[in-house]
């Protein structure tokens, strides 16, 4: 038995309904993992001519290693330069630390880019010394930016230091104009993850890699990344607006996806979460990029928004924005990732015209999910049960609209036994 609404096999969950597995209920796992934390508004960092640096927390140890870009732009913009290094320890947050605990910058490794940002199995040949890359404007009007791949890199294996879990990777980007980005912050503290962003001038890519006069900021150096690794087990993708994204916890990165994925993580069974909500983004924008996702980064699960308040509230709309999601779903199945369905958040408790159509869409998510798989729902979670319902006051951020860290924390807790459902660990 599958419960669809949170719980254990067997076992009721918030709206106490059973139903049978659907065929889709486990996904197989992988030896490929992505990571992103952060996704917010894309913009230009302010100072031309500098180097981002990112400490990111990955789940395995990574034997090979790819860069993600993006350009949202209706002009192009280059990359010129970008390398990679583990760290046995946190260290400063931006040189690599070695396997007896000395900062120790050889170990920084030069990303190339021979096959031109495409999408390339991992063995492929990476011979030669490309080591920029220029991505092609945007489409005028596309809801999907241009991503890029740099080529996959091995790496040596380095243990962090102590047997704590997971790996320590550092990520650097240069460009001679403004590198994009998006902003945010790191997790927190009770998910377990660390994070560091930090900025210097110059190309900071290449020898003698020192980074003088560094300062932290809350940016990404890339959009992701992706790993190959020893280790079996599997990527969660999130895609919504900034209810999945959680833009209004703390650090801005502290969703339920991510919570979830801690939750479940473990070094038997590594789980990862790819950010892919994004504050202010309809469901034609957020599930255009769920598409890209799930057919480039084959993830296991994939988290899907069936509803967005940031496109008109009708009728029309709330049917169109299912009609989508489900077009997302569809794409997931046939990529054998297993789709979980998230409702609307309980957001129009003053809107009664509104909050019909949101209504809407949540009985159609509901009844859904009943056949296909599996729901998480934040109507009956987070919500009072008023009609019109709206956020319990805990786990409101202040403007009826989002969830705060209480409301996250507790929706992956709900979520926690689907994922290890579908990865066969319940």
């Amino acid at each position: 038995m599958v419960d669809t609404k949170g719980g254990v096999p067997g076992q009721p969950g918030i709206g106490g309904e059973r139903h049978y597995a659907s065929v889709d209920r486990q996904a197989p796992l992988s030896h490929r993992f992505s990571f992103r934390l952060q996704n917010s508004h894309y913009v230009n960092w302010p100072v031309p001519g500098q180097s981002l640096t990112t400490l990111l927390h990955l789940e395995a140890p990574p034997s090979r290693v790819r860069l993600v870009y993006f350009n949202d732009q209706n002009t192009p913009w280059t990359v010129h330069g970008a390398a990679m290094a583990l760290s046995a320890a946190v260290g400063d947050g931006h040189t690599p630390v070695n396997a007896v605990g000395v900062a120790d910058p050889s170990q920084w490794r030069r990303m190339t880019f021979n096959n031109g940002g495409l999408d390339v199995d991992p063995l492929a040949p990476v011979e030669g010394e490309v080591y920029a890359l220029t991505l092609p404007a945007n489409p005028q009007g596309s809801e999907r930016p241009v991503f890029a791949f740099s080529d996959w890199m091995p790496v040596a294996p380095l243990a962090r230091r102590g047997r704590r879990f997971g790996s320590l990777l550092l990520v650097r980007t240069y460009s001679d104009q403004r590198v994009r980005i998006s902003s945010g912050g790191s997790p927190h503290k009770a998910i377990g993850r660390l994070h560091a962003g930090f900025c210097a001038d110059g190309n900071r890519t290449i020898p003698p890699w020192m980074a003088p006069q560094t300062r932290t900021v809350g940016a990404f150096a890339v959009h992701g990344v992706q790993y190959i690794s020893p280790s079996l087990g599997a990527t969660v993708v999130g895609i919504g607006d900034s209810i999945m994204t959680s833009s209004c916890t703390t650090g801005q990165t502290s969703g339920f996806g991510i919570r979830a994925c801690a939750l479940v993580s473990t070094p038997q069974l590594p789980v990862s979460y790819f950010n892919e909500g994004y504050p202010g983004r309809n469901s034609i924008g957020f599930c255009s990029c769920g598409i890209w996702a799930i057919e480039h980064l084959k993830p296991q699960a994939a988290l899907i928004q069936t509803w967005s308040g940031n496109e008109p509230w009708t009728q029309d709309m709330a049917d169109l924005s299912f009609a989508r999601a489900m077009s997302v779903a569809d794409t997931a199945r046939r990529n054998r990732c297993v789709p979980i369905l998230v409702t609307p958040a309980p957001v129009f408790g003053t809107n009664p015209e509104a909050e019909a159509y949101r209504q809407r869409n949540l009985t159609r998510a509901r009844a859904s999910a009943q056949h296909r798989g599996y729901l998480l729902d934040l109507d009956a979670l987070w919500g009072t049960g008023a009609t019109p319902n709206t956020y319990r006051r805990d786990y409101d951020w202040g403007d009826q609209m989002h969830p705060n860290d209480k409301a996250c924390a507790a929706a992956a807790r709900a979520l926690a036994p689907m994922l290890r459902q579908i990865l066969g660990r319940a």
